[in-house]
């Protein structure tokens, strides 16, 4: 990540990328996104164009266009803008990267190509050896696998360096939200997730019960958000049922997934919304344009 205003810790909405049913970006709503996010569920930063919004179903040009348009609507509302700058090729990377800074970005993020990979696997530790002196800006990670022993090395090793150590683990089906307490107490400083579009009030307050040593408090709010994490994952859970429950909770129209990925059944949506009511997520004021039914 290039270097921010400030440390980026707490949590990280990896942000949706709205599309009209056609599979057209949905520029228009993205400014009501960014309120949304600040004013209901108290997020100020946003991860753009990751795996949940999509960013490798994009074109060059409309990653460009989604990452200025999070740019100019966020500014003055949100704390910090990450544009993942991720590709197959090393020279689209480039210049996204070249992009998200001329435009204001707070910082890029950015996966290796994937497809040609080097056959063996670095640990964060050894990523991590050295490479202020290779990138100057460096200023964090996005951890994103479930070994938390390799995350508590990665932690230890680089106390000093006052890195961001964010948790994250999209590739996982969204593990990270399930583990997001063991992280904190491995000493993650943040962490990024969709489910934080939606369910970031709940996730601060575990936050909040973890810093000011309420364990018990902490767990109860974890295993909660794990009952409907478990419940959603069983049914099928991923890039567009994230749309879909994003679009029942916030009604602002998240479209469907671009192709190949398919739209969310309506037995998945009905499903979804009755856990939440039920596990007592959201309140009256929570409920958006008859999108869900009037809480008794």
């Amino acid at each position: 990540m290039a270097s921010p205003k400030k440390k980026l810790q707490g949590l990280v909405a990896a942000t949706i990328t709205p599309m009209t049913e056609h599979g057209e970006i949905n520029f228009s709503v993205i400014g009501r996104y960014v309120d949304y996010l600040v004013e209901e569920q108290g997020v100020k930063n946003v991860f753009v164009n990751g795996t949940t919004g999509e960013g490798l179903s994009l074109s060059i040009s409309e990653r460009c266009r989604v990452a200025e348009e999070w740019v100019t609507e966020g500014r003055n509302k949100l704390d910090q803008i990450v544009i993942h700058v991720g590709a197959l090729s090393l020279k689209e990377s480039q210049e996204l990267a070249q992009h998200a800074a001329e435009i204001g970005a707070d910082g890029i993020a950015v996966i290796a190509p994937f497809f040609l990979k080097p056959w063996n696997k670095v640990r964060a530790e050894e990523l991590l050896d050295g490479i202020q002196d290779k990138i100057p800006s460096f200023q964090g990670l996005k951890f994103s696998d479930t070994d938390l022993l390799d995350f508590g090395q990665c932690v230890d090793q680089n106390r000093q360096q006052q890195f961001a150590f964010l948790f994250g683990v999209d590739e996982k089906i969204f593990v990270s939200d399930q583990q997001l307490l063991s992280a904190l107490v491995m000493g993650a400083t943040g962490a990024v997730g969709s489910t934080y579009n939606y369910l970031g009030k709940k996730t601060k307050q575990m936050l909040e019960a973890f810093e000011r040593k309420d364990f018990s408090s902490a767990l109860n709010h974890q295993f909660c958000i794990q009952r409907f994490i478990n419940f959603v994952v069983k049914l099928g859970f991923g890039v567009s049922q994230t749309k879909a429950i994003m679009t029942l909770v916030s009604g602002i129209p998240m479209g469907p997934p671009r192709l190949p990925l398919q739209k969310a059944s309506r037995e998945f949506t009905d499903k979804a919304e009755a856990k939440l009511k039920s596990l007592d997520f959201l309140s009256c004021t929570d409920l958006k344009d008859g999108n869900m039914d009037a809480c008794s």
